[in-house]
């Protein structure tokens, strides 16, 4: 992720440097006033000034639990991303942002073993919801801790320094957790197996898809051009994602099929020029286009009028982009490996990630049978609507109620 500035200067005065770029004035007051009241903190840190990810996560998890509890205390630096909330929030550091890349991570757990254990004790909490495996360690208070994905164990190659962190950071915020929530029954097995948790203490509550945002527009596909049609990746671009092998199927459909692809994302430098390699060898130049991150209003319209959405990934720990497509209805291929199957339920046409003709046939499908692609859509919409946040937050809350 871009920062959208410069990182603010560090001060080195005392520890004000945990919560640098909060009004010095507020920083004082904040610790003795915050959420008096509030059982329940929510380490929600990871939100940083252009959310994607596990910050949007983490935003639709708060707003969703705000409405069902009136007992929580937030901690983040990004207060206005949560709009409207009536939860009380406290600061985390504007440098422990994502944005900041490996500085920014390394800020932000070192705020949460210091700055967060000290609020914690001193506000009375009963309990701490961390939205992504980044916790405090030893706090003697109990934590719930949302898992999303296991990738770097999955595939260790394309993950060096990651293992590291995983293996010995994770691992112990895991292990002092009195409780896991994973995103899939896919990530909870990961979990119970690589970490060796007891399977009591790890339970799946799949997150929500914003329908209020990704939405049909009518009663039909009224936004498709089919004198412009277009297959549609959404997602990182790393060796997992298996974008490769999407353009190697394009170019094939190309043969008979006049269509494009566009990808929407952005990804590690490496990966980024083996994929645009990729496209100029495949002669895909003017087939291909990349369109890096984008609002949600613009996502919902590349939704809208894509012919499908394409994720033919090796692995994800959920898959969110399926959903949203589905929300717009939008056809969707996607991999029968990892989580995949569990949130496209019948409502997609499932292929082999490994198998390109396997690929490339479903894309032709989706092109040539309009009748498919009806009942995809309206497969689709039915099975969006399953996925609320209004539930997501239930499960939630009452996994922290089984804890305090």
């Amino acid at each position: 992720m871009t920062a959208a500035r410069d990182p603010p200067r560090i001060s080195r005065r005392g520890s004000s440097w945990l919560e640098d770029g909060m009004p010095a004035s507020t920083t004082a007051e904040m610790p003795a006033v915050v959420g008096r009241d509030a059982r329940v903190a929510i380490n929600a840190s990871v939100v940083g000034g252009n959310p994607t990810g596990l910050g949007i996560y983490s935003i639709k998890l708060v707003q969703a639990l705000d409405r069902i509890r009136d007992d929580l205390v937030v901690y983040s630096s990004r207060p206005e991303a949560f709009d409207p909330i009536t939860a009380s929030i406290g600061p985390s550091p504007i440098s422990g942002r994502p944005d900041y890349g490996l500085r920014g991570h390394f800020i932000r757990l070192l705020w949460l073993q210091s700055a967060l254990r000290a609020r914690m004790w001193a506000g009375g909490r009963r309990a701490l919801l961390n939205t992504v495996p980044e916790g405090v360690l030893g706090l003697g208070i109990p934590q719930v801790t949302v898992v999303h994905d296991v990738t770097p164990l999955m595939f260790p190659p394309d993950y060096p320094r990651q293992q590291h962190y995983f293996r010995f950071f994770v691992s112990r915020v895991l292990r002092r957790s009195r409780l896991v929530v994973t995103d899939s029954e896919y990530t909870r097995h990961a979990v119970i197996e690589r970490f060796r948790l007891p399977a009591v203490s790890v339970r799946v509550v799949y997150p929500g898809c914003d329908t209020d945002v990704f939405h049909a527009n009518g009663s039909g596909p009224s936004g498709r051009d089919w004198q412009d049609v277009y297959f549609l990746y959404v997602g990182n671009l790393l060796p997992h994602k298996n974008v490769l092998r999407l353009l190697d199927a394009l170019a094939i459909v190309r043969r008979h099929h006049r269509c494009r692809l566009i990808v929407r994302g952005e990804g590690r430098p490496s990966y980024t020029a083996a994929v645009r390699e990729r496209v100029e060898r495949l002669g895909l130049q003017d087939a291909v286009t990349f369109m890096g991150y984008t609002d949600a209003a613009t996502l919902r319209q590349l939704y809208r009028r894509a012919a499908c959405l394409v994720l033919p990934s090796l692995g994800e720990g959920f898959g969110l982009p399926v959903l949203e497509a589905m929300a717009c209805g939008t056809p969707v291929i996607t991999a029968s490996t990892s989580a995949l199957p569990e949130v496209a339920g019948q409502a997609a046409v499932m292929v082999d990630p490994r198998d390109t003709g396997e690929l490339t046939e479903a894309m032709v499908r989706v092109l040539d049978d309009k009748a498919l692609c009806e009942e995809l859509r309206h497969k689709g919409l039915a099975q969006a609507a399953t996925f609320t946040w209004r539930r997501t937050a239930e499960e939630i809350s009452r996994a922290l109620d089984e804890v305090t």
